[in-house]
């Protein structure tokens, strides 16, 4: 039995793609990716799909068409959750789907359908229809008319400053917009769409920014108060396209000169001027020959043929530039230009889809869908062709619900998800009111099939066999890269294992109680994931290791009851069943990304090899030799990246092995921080003569080889970070200052430091993708920013003013200084005056000076007073091995801090003054002590004989009295019985008194 449950979203994402395989038992089943984004557009509704911004349609052929062209499908590059398509013909409604068009929602939007024409906008007419939209990670953009709207989705998972919209709101409200352009990638965490001006505005563009949810927009972009037609004095200017390069902080527009006519490629840098790159020739190049491409110099021949741009495109991992419309002008430099002469032009192209690794596909006013591939020169059409139609064929053969060979049908759109070329297509079905159908295009099936169609064959016999011989365009017949290293460390992708408990039933089957327990366990280690950021360094270098560590000692006994069906629950959790895994093997396929740090090199080897003596019949040794097998590799920033390819002929075995080495150069400018602001790259890998020649064929079908792009991230790659070394800077300051001293109380998570004590710090580089963590030999700058007595809950951050006061030397005029180096070096500081540090020369000696604020801290108790400082450590700047901007705070607690001298010298006094009296006072027992005692003798003699005298005195009185009083009673007596004779009994006892 198997199962699978959603997994939870990390907070700040809304995008997520979860890939289920197939275990490989039973039937083969492929591997599928699902796209599980968040849906911010949406009304929580158990019954109805509820639209904040719309009314959701019912029958697409109410408002859809097989004669509607097709049209571009806009969105941040891998960012976007939503995808929303419109520029469907006299309609408000659009198609928005949250998992890339596997399922979808017609939406009619509701929007005040405002027309608002004047002298200064003038309008041919009205329409309906939503022209551009353009889908970012947390917005909506579309056009209707002149006018632009956007809905702000409602995302609670992302750092949105706003709450979400309510309904469309205008922008850009005085302008009259033309066209929308996108910027596929983002800036310092904004994400951006281009605004073109028209009638009054023409020749004008503005920018729309988002970040967090808050939507702003410039005024048109200007240079010395002129827009580009003024600035390049150009009367009848039109702007036909504009494309943002986030990487270099440049715009590039394209701008027709209709009085001549001419088109022009302008540059424009933020903050500067409008700079002419390049002028369009007014008549398309003519291709004298058939290598593919024209350079334009100015002295090529020109056909009768007028060009007519349409728009522009850049990728900025390759670096490479296009001009479209009628004909395709690329450059590698923005300087000089080629005309792509494979591409007739007999329909301009209405869109350009670029996929950022390689492949390109652009669709015509025909609705035609030609393929190319950069760095090649060649490009196919791929639909309408033979090779469709006979693909098309043998998927009908094959039971391909969603091919027909009389199916009418239209291309909705084409794009490129993370699976590759897509296409959108609506279909007219007997009985059905109309459906969309997502399917992958067929890029290496009509290209395969496309070359054994045009192939020139001949007959041919061989050892009396009739054979079909087809030319061998390809130069090698195998391809296979080798000696690839493990792939986390540049592909920083990070891998976890979770399983699902097992259960105790014999059934095996799993219910709602051991879902929850699996969710959960699943939940955790994705918040163990988000949050391990830890200022302290742990003893093991895992997210995990902290919440299994308590456990791990009764593994043994929760494996036993399990073993003997006794778990508590009827679910037994393996341990070992939820860690993060960081050997995985690399599988001899080249990552699609890599990333690379400051003068890293990424290493392997890539082997080829010739057709084998059958496969070559009929073929010159030259067709088939070591000498036509050459690998190139085209850098997009090689004044940033080396590469270096080391050739190995492999003779006996009709091979050749290169050695690559893809490296940094070290010349990269910037340090930031991990993952973010990373330079695109890319290297582009191709065996020379192998075009869209070579494939092969593998149990999915044909695929291309010959080619292969890499994506290269520079800068600092994500998932690393600084953390302080409590553990090794704990023995190691013991060991130098031979003693350690603890607080009273002890706290295992904040170990205390002596203050008499030199403090050595040290930090550690933890990888959380490899799980490598080593020293940091790098310099950096220490400084206390913030600090409290007592308690950790005392702790008061400093001021600009105060930071310079406490840790420069600017503090050693005011006696404000914290803290000193140990090493008594005053020249390792940066420019503003903070001290430098590295692992050879860390120590830190505790001065607290008078003014500082950890000076005179008055004791509360017995022991002496404490104080946690909060250090912040940072490379920037400083640190040249690296372009990571590391940035560590911290608390450290130090303990036996001095008192001032005034106080000190005033508590010395008062016990001192205690002691000498006491002293005295000993002193005057010692010499007084034999007088006293016979003095307190006598008087207790004295007191004790006054007390016997006067005792004696009381009891002489007493008894004279007594007899008085017995006396004088007897004679009474004696009268009142003077006749009776008195008893023995009656006469009392005399008693006498000594």
């Amino acid at each position: 039995m198997c199962w699978y449950t959603p997994m939870p979203f990390m907070n700040g994402s809304v995008v997520m793609d979860v890939m289920v395989g197939s275990n490989h038992l039973g039937f083969p089943v492929d591997d599928k990716r699902f796209s599980i984004n968040v849906n911010g557009y949406m009304r929580s509704s158990t019954k109805t799909d509820r639209f904040r911004f719309g009314t959701k349609a019912t029958a697409l052929n109410d408002f859809m068409s097989l004669s509607h062209p097709s049209r571009p499908l806009w969105h941040t590059h891998e960012r976007a959750p939503v995808l929303i398509l419109g520029d469907i013909p006299m309609s408000k409604v659009v198609l928005l789907s949250d998992t890339g068009f596997e399922d979808y929602f017609p939406v009619e939007v509701r929007i005040d359908s405002c027309w608002i024409a004047s002298l200064s906008c003038q309008w041919k007419g009205f329409f309906t229809s939503i022209t551009d939209s353009i889908a970012t990670e947390s917005t909506l953009f579309i056009r209707q008319n002149q006018l632009v709207y956007y809905f702000v989705g409602h995302y609670p998972i992302l750092h949105m400053r706003g709450p979400g919209s309510e309904m469309w709101t205008r922008v850009l409200n005085n302008i009259c917009v033309k066209k929308l352009n996108p910027v596929f990638f983002v800036k310092n965490n904004t994400e951006y769409v281009i605004a073109l001006g028209g009638g009054g505005q023409e020749g004008q563009f503005f920018l729309i920014s988002v970040q967090d949810g808050i939507v702003n927009a410039t005024g048109a972009i200007r240079a010395q108060r002129k827009t580009a037609c003024q600035f390049m004095k150009i009367d009848s200017c039109y702007l036909v396209w504009v494309v943002f390069s986030t990487n270099d902080n440049k715009f590039f527009l394209l701008l027709n000169d209709y009085g001549a006519p001419l088109f022009y490629v302008v540059e424009y840098q933020r903050g500067g001027y409008y700079k002419r790159i390049f002028n369009i020739p007014q008549l398309v190049p003519k291709a004298v020959s058939d290598r593919g491409y024209v350079v334009m110099l100015g002295t090529e021949q020109y056909s009768t043929r007028v060009f007519s741009g349409r728009g522009l495109a850049f990728n900025p991992f390759s670096k490479i530039f296009y001009v479209w419309g009628n004909a395709i002008l690329q450059s590698n430099d923005m300087v000089s230009f080629i005309y792509l002469s494979n591409f007739p032009g007999d329909s301009d192209i209405k869109y350009f889809v670029m996929s950022f690794n390689g492949h390109i596909a652009f669709v015509t006013e025909a609705d035609e869908v030609w393929v190319m591939k950069e760095g090649s020169t060649e490009i196919k059409r791929a639909y309408p062709s033979e090779a469709w139609s006979l693909y098309n064929t043998l998927q009908v053969m094959e039971g391909s619900p969603d091919h027909d060979l009389n199916a009418t049908q239209a291309i909705v759109t084409v794009f490129f998800d993370k699976d590759g070329m897509q296409e959108l297509v609506y279909r007219e079905d007997p009985g059905t009111t109309g459906k969309l159908i997502k399917r992958k295009f067929p890029l290496d099936h009509i290209l395969t099939y496309d070359q054994m169609i045009s192939t020139p064959h001949k007959g041919m016999t061989h050892n009396g066999i009739d054979y079909i011989r087809f030319t061998h365009r390809c130069p090698f017949a195998v391809v296979r890269f080798v000696d690839l290293p493990f792939p986390q460390r540049f592909t920083r992708m990070e891998h976890y294992r979770v399983k699902p408990p097992e259960i105790m039933e014999k059934t095996g089957f799993y219910d709602q109680k051991s879902l929850i327990v699996y969710q959960g366990l699943v939940y955790q280690l994705l918040q163990l994931h988000s949050a391990y950021h830890r200022a302290y360094a742990d003893p093991v270098h895992d997210p995990t290791w902290r919440w299994w560590k308590n456990k791990k000692q009764d593994a043994e006994y929760y494996y036993y009851m399990a073993s003997n069906w006794k778990s508590s629950g009827g679910i037994y959790v393996d341990m070992a069943n939820y860690v993060k895994v960081y050997n995985i093997r690399p599988n001899n396929l080249l990552p699609e990304t890599i990333y690379l740090d400051k003068k890293q090199t990424f290493l392997f080897s890539v082997y080829l090899s010739l057709r084998t003596t059958k496969q070559s019949m009929g073929e010159t040794a030259e067709e088939n030799s070591l000498n036509y097998m050459w690998l190139t590799i085209l850098l997009a920033h090689p004044e940033y990246i080396r590469a270096d390819l080391e050739r190995h002929e492999l003779i006996s075995r009709g091979s050749v092995l290169y050695k690559v080495a893809i490296t940094d150069s070290g010349k990269y400018p910037w340090q930031k921080l991990s993952g973010k602001d990373l330079l695109k790259s890319s290297a582009n890998l191709k065996v020379a003569h192998s075009g869209m020649n070579c494939y092969h064929y593998m149990d999915e079908g044909p695929q291309i080889k010959g080619s292969d792009t890499i994506i290269i991230n520079i800068g600092c790659p994500p998932g690393r970070r600084l953390a302080f070394d409590i553990t090794y800077t704990k023995n190691y300051t013991s060991e130098k200052n031979k003693r350690y001293f603890d607080c009273v109380k002890p706290d295992p998570e904040m170990p205390c430091f002596y203050y008499n004590d030199v403090f050595y710090p040290f930090f550690l580089i933890q990888d959380m993708v490899t799980g490598h963590s080593g020293r940091f030999n790098g310099s950096y700058i220490f400084s206390i920013i913030g600090g409290g007595a007592f308690s950790v809950d005392n702790i008061e951050y400093f001021t600009e003013e105060q930071l310079l006061l406490y840790n420069t030397m600017v503090g050693s005029e005011t006696n404000s200084l914290i803290w000193l180096r140990s090493d008594g070096e005053d020249n390792k500081t940066d420019a503003d005056g903070f001290n430098v540090f590295s692992q050879n020369n860390s120590g830190i000696l505790w001065v607290c000076q008078q003014n500082s604020p950890c000076h005179d801290i008055v004791p509360t108790g017995a022991s002496a007073p404490d104080y946690f400082f909060v250090m912040k450590v940072s490379n920037r700047g400083v640190d040249q091995t690296t372009y990571c901007d590391y940035a560590l705070e911290f608390i450290v607690h130090i303990h036996g801090l001095r008192l001032s001298y005034t106080r000190a010298l005033y508590l010395l006094e008062v016990s001192m003054a205690v002691i000498i009296g006491v002293l005295i006072l000993y002193i005057a027992i010692l010499t007084m002590a034999p007088t006293c005692k016979n003095y307190f003798s006598r008087l207790m003699k004295r007191m004790e004989e006054a007390l016997a005298f006067r005792t004696a005195s009381s009891l002489t009185f007493t008894s004279s009295f007594t007899s008085q009083s017995s006396l004088h009673r007897i004679a009474s007596e004696g009268v009142r019985g003077s006749f009776a004779k008195p008893s023995k009994s009656n006469v009392p006892e005399a008693s006498g008194t000594q």
